[in-house]
């Protein structure tokens, strides 16, 4: 696939090395099969003007926007193209979505439960709490209060934790490096060819 990159930070390279590792070439948007975004919250609007412009489809792995995600929706409908949004293109990290959901069924049952989400990122992260913590906690439910932390170099860990007087039950997820979110993306931008509209990239890898 020929894919172009909006955003050329940190991960902007990581998904450029992935590519390339997998057989596919870094071009711009106007000969692009996929445009990927991994820019600013300000910067997604932009992104999605050029995937709509030119007809071609969209992998937005940045966070921060998800008060615009109608807007963006009825963009990409418009156009008829595809497009592949998530707060973390890590697919361990989509496992444990589906961990925290369940997870947050079976302790609801029992009152001494309470939920709680721990996250650490690196000083350079400007979101808080992380699209992640979010996405973990809308998927448990029972409230969770959400502790976040920017000092550092962590790439990102996440810990939901379920905390009674008699026993402490955790659900983890620590990055080992970019390059696990830019091998999401680039798989998104494989699977995201001949479908339309906006999709998750849980609903796209766990359907």
């Amino acid at each position: 696939m020929k894919l172009a990159l909006h955003g050329y930070g940190k991960m902007g390279h990581a998904v450029e090395k992935v590519a390339k590792e997998t057989g596919h070439e870094i071009v711009d948007a106007d000969s692009a099969d996929a445009l990927i975004d991994f820019s600013s919250a300000s910067g997604v609007d932009e992104a999605v003007a050029i995937a709509c412009g030119r007809h071609i489809n969209l992998v937005i792995g940045t966070t921060g926007w998800n008060d615009r995600l109608d807007d963006v929706r009825q963009k990409i409908e418009r156009a008829a193209i595809g497009c592949v949004y998530a707060s973390n293109f890590s697919p361990g990290a989509t496992v444990v979505f589906a961990l925290a959901r369940r997870a947050g069924e079976l302790f609801s049952r029992f009152p001494q439960y309470s939920a709680g989400i721990e996250e650490r990122h690196h000083a350079q992260k400007k979101d808080k709490p992380s699209g992640t913590a979010l996405r973990i906690a809308k998927e448990v439910g029972m409230n969770p209060s959400i502790v976040s932390s920017r000092v550092g170099a962590e790439f990102g860990l996440h810990t939901l934790f379920f905390d009674s007087p008699d026993d402490l039950i955790e659900i983890s997820h620590r990055a080992r490096g970019r390059e696990g979110f830019a091998r999401g993306a680039v798989l998104a931008a494989e699977m995201i060819r001949g479908r339309k509209g906006l999709i998750r990239f849980d609903e796209l890898v766990m359907s």
